[in-house]
């Protein structure tokens, strides 16, 4: 065969490719196309369930105009999350809008109080988030795929979620050994942070003099140590401040991290096979301690 006999077939071949290409782009600039995912939580303050973040995700090559965010809760109730209508959110091409949201006091509906916790508790009732838009209601189908590893802890207890320990930006980044902060003022408005840790006696971590194990015993004496090298000259400046490090953490995180262990490697067949079972054993474990406990509360009762 010649090449004369191939031209057809390349030509239709070529019109396919076209059509398809065609057809392809005019999906992704026809009709709406957002995924989305919300969350309901609760507080200790208050009595109802209230959605706490929305997130939306826009998968077309055009833009939506929203005019309110709503969540219907089966098929006839519909909770106002967003009201836009005097500045409608332009939500563009593959662009993701967040919300978060408070407690609420209650809800109401044509001025009377109406309780949604038992729908919202419901597994059986199905929830949407439903846009009102420049074309008319849209009710958001799709999930967000979101991906966290506390998911896959759940199938595998080895997995481990790190969270990084910032400082706040006022307070200055010393690592988590340090034991006191001193901030000195100098007559000229300067302003110094040392560091002191807990061996610092052995080194000279001020110029004209050594800390003692005595001064670093607690934050009061060390103050006074500090103040009384300022008053012989030792120290310039004008006004000392010590912090205690420690109830520094305590504040800032919560509580005082003084357990510690260092990281081991697993490899990938250690972590995915012995790794599940001992989740099977833990999971097995959890089931017998909380039937357990579930006797001891009937018999409490």
């Amino acid at each position: 065969m010649s090449i004369k006999d191939f031209i057809p077939y390349i030509a239709l071949a070529i019109s396919f490719i076209a059509l398809y290409f065609a057809v392809r782009n005019y999906r992704r600039k026809s009709g709406a196309h957002i995924k989305g995912q919300f969350c309901i939580s609760s507080s200790a303050y208050a009595e109802d369930k209230y959605v706490s973040s929305i997130t939306l995700e826009n998968f077309k090559d055009r833009s939506v105009i929203i005019f309110k965010i709503f969540l219907r809760v089966g098929t006839n109730y519909y909770i106002e999350l967003d009201d836009f209508e005097h500045e409608p959110k332009i939500l563009k091409p593959y662009e993701s809008y967040t919300n978060h949201y408070g407690p609420v006091d209650f809800y109401c509906v044509n001025m009377h109080r109406i309780k949604l916790n038992k729908l919202l508790n419901s597994k059986k009732v199905k929830m949407n988030l439903v846009l009102s838009t420049s074309h008319g209601k849209y009710v958001v189908k799709e999930w967000i795929d979101r991906w966290d590893p506390i998911f896959d802890f759940f199938n595998n207890h080895m997995t481990a979620s790190i969270t990084p320990m910032r400082p706040k930006e006022g307070v200055g980044y010393y690592g988590s050994d340090v034991k006191y902060l001193a901030k000195l003022h100098t007559e000229d408005g300067y302003k110094n942070t040392v560091p002191i840790y807990a061996n610092d006696y052995n080194y000279s971590r001020f110029e004209k003099f050594r800390l003692t194990e005595e001064s670093l015993s607690s934050r009061e004496a060390l103050q006074e140590f500090l103040i009384d090298q300022a008053i012989t000259g030792k120290l310039q400046c004008v006004d000392i401040e010590v912090i205690d490090a420690t109830q520094l953490r305590k504040d800032n995180y919560g509580h005082d991290f003084d357990k510690s262990f260092e990281a081991k490697y697993y490899s990938w067949v250690f972590y995915v096979f012995f790794g599940k079972l001992l989740t099977i054993w833990s999971n097995i474990r959890l089931y017998f301690i909380n039937r357990k406990h579930k006797k001891a509360n009937k018999r409490l009762r």
